[in-house]
C-alpha cells in the first residue's frame, strides 16, 4: 500500500534543505520587537461605556407627570420631543 505524498510539505522541506533556515531570534537586532498592547480591563470598559451612555441619554419630563430616560444619537440631542401619553412637547 502506498501513502499519499503531500507535495506542498515536500517542496517546503526541499526548499529548507537548499536555502537553509533563518531563525526569527537572529533578526532581533534588525527588527525590534514592539511591546505587547495592554488590554483594557473590564472595569475600565464599563466606566467608559457609562460615560458614553451619560452623554447620549436624557431624562424627559412632561406636564402630565410622565417621565422617561431615553437614549438619543448625538444629532438628535437638541430635538423637541412629544410625550407618548398626552402628546404635549416634553421639557
Amino acid at each position: 500500500m502506498t501513502g499519499r505524498i503531500d507535495h506542498g510539505k515536500r517542496n517546503a522541506g526541499d526548499r529548507v534543505r537548499r536555502q537553509g533556515i533563518q531563525a526569527a531570534d537572529d533578526l532581533g537586532a534588525i527588527l525590534p520587537r514592539a511591546a505587547p498592547k495592554r488590554r483594557p480591563s473590564k472595569a475600565d470598559q464599563r466606566a467608559e461605556l457609562a460615560q458614553a451612555e451619560a452623554k447620549i441619554s436624557r431624562i424627559i419630563r412632561c406636564v402630565c407627570g410622565h417621565s422617561a430616560t431615553i437614549a438619543l444619537p448625538p444629532s438628535r440631542l437638541g430635538a423637541r420631543l412629544r410625550c407618548s401619553k398626552c402628546g404635549e412637547i416634553a421639557k
